[in-house]
Parts: structure tokens; sequence; C-alpha cells
């Protein structure tokens, strides 16, 4: 109903673009931000937040881990909304299914990939061009791991990369336990297309249990403490070559993992 009021808005009163696209991210902080308002009062969760000192400075390129539809809030709702930044997704194409998304997500300027298709350099393209185009005030969210988080499908990459015989992916694959192996190309791509913002990587803990409709009925997210840890890396420390980029995600990805070990250890004493 909000969507449909502010398209009305646009179109009846004219209003500017650039109001018109405020507006929109308005609303995205507002259903971001009582989201986790509501999480909080129905599931009694309570969030314990690391690194702060890593939310200062200019608008990032945002590289959080992904575990439950539920922590895609977390980077609007404690980083983009504090900072009154606009925010940019990169998503997977499967979700324009949701209207929702449809709708107000293509207002904004966020990219819906096609992860499957036969050439990625148009895809590719289309974050380089979003990455140009973002201005200090523009955050760049990207779900390096591709898709959310399980077991299951941790244990369906491990057995592809050993069947392919990739013998130092499998390596790394298997040195991150809680996490799934990154897709690098659209970081870094983002990364080429502004070679001038910092990074701001993500850990999390306890979204485990919002994974899917069923732990959200079971009561296993009752009372639970999400952990969140942020850390940067500013841009002057980004190596300039793309293998170095590549090896530094990897390098940071084995941080991600410690940090989202200590998390769980945590919870569990």
């Amino acid at each position: 109903m909000a969507s449909g009021w502010l398209w009305l808005q646009h179109i009846v009163l004219t209003t500017s673009q650039q109001n018109y696209l405020s507006a929109n991210s308005a609303l995205q902080f507002w259903w971001a931000d009582t989201l986790r308002r509501s999480a909080e009062k129905l599931f009694r969760l309570h969030f314990v937040i690391e690194g702060e000192d890593a939310l200062a400075g200019p608008a990032a390129i945002v590289l959080p881990r992904h575990t439950s539809i539920g922590d895609t809030i977390l980077p609007v709702s404690f980083y983009a909304k504090a900072k009154q930044l606009r925010v940019s997704y990169v998503l997977k194409r499967e979700l324009l299914l949701d209207p929702c998304l449809d709708i107000v997500g293509n207002r904004l300027a966020n990219v819906f990939l096609n992860r499957v298709a036969e050439d990625m350099g148009p895809e590719l393209a289309e974050l380089e061009t979003l990455a140009a185009s973002a201005t200090d005030q523009d955050s760049l969210v990207i779900y390096m791991e591709g898709t959310r988080f399980s077991d299951a499908k941790r244990q369906r990459v491990l057995k592809l990369l050993a069947d392919k015989g990739d013998d130092e992916a499998l390596q790394r694959a298997e040195s991150w336990p809680n996490l799934l192996p990154i897709r690098p190309a659209g970081a870094l791509a983002l990364m080429k297309g502004a070679p001038d913002k910092d990074l701001l990587f993500l850990a999390h803990s306890g979204f485990e249990g919002s994974a899917n409709f069923a732990n959200l009925f079971n009561g296993s997210w009752m009372n639970t403490t999400v952990h969140l840890r942020f850390w940067r890396i500013k841009a002057a420390d980004i190596p300039a070559t793309e293998h170095g980029r590549r090896i530094m995600l990897f390098s940071q990805w084995d941080l991600m993992q410690q940090a989202v070990a200590e998390m769980l250890a945590a919870e569990c004493d």
C-alpha cells in the first residue's frame, strides 16, 4: 500500500525522480526496521554488535555472510539506516517472482543477476556500471556465497569440487565449515567499478534458527542472541590487481569463518 501511494504521488504530483528514489529508500529503511523490531518482540531476540567503529566512514561495498532470508535486513537496519546511506543490493533474479521485490526492488538501483547465464559477461558489466555510478552516499551489498548457507548445500559443493578434481578450491572450502565458498566475480566487478570504495565485511550468528518457515513456527528461534561483527578494509589497502583482490577476498573469508566459529562457540558457553 505504501509503495502504491509513493508511485501515485510520483505520477500525479510529478515529484522529481530524486525525491521519488529518496522516498523509496525511506520505505526500505522503514521495512527493514519494522521487521527487526517485530522479530525482537515476537522471538525475544537480543542483538550484540562488535566492530561499530567500522561503520564510520564513507559508504562501502558490504560483504555479509548469508544464512537466512531474514539476515538481508542487517546491512540496512544496522548500517545504512544509521548512516542515512542509500543501499543497492545484488540479488539473484529468481527473487523477482516476489511481487514486492519486483515492484519496489526495480525502483531502486538494485541488480538482479541471472546466475546461470551461459555468458556472465553482461551480468558482471551491469555490476561494474552500478558501482561506477555509486556516490559516496551509495552502499552496495553483495552476498558472495550466492545463496543461503546450509550443511546440505555445503556438502553438495564439496562433492562437486572433488568430482572436478579442483584440489585447491576443495581445500579452501573444507576450511570453511560454517560458510559456502565465495563466488568472487561479482564482488570483483563492484570493486573494479568503484575502486575508491572501502569494503565492509559482516559476520553474524543467530539467524541459523530462521533459515526456513519451519524454524520460525517450531520455536527454535526463540530467545536467540544474534551476534554481528563488522570490519572494514579501506580502499587504499585493497590490492590493485584482480589476482591480488581475489586472494584478499579468500583471506577475508578465512576471517569470516573464524568470526562465525567464535560466535557459535560463545552461544554454547
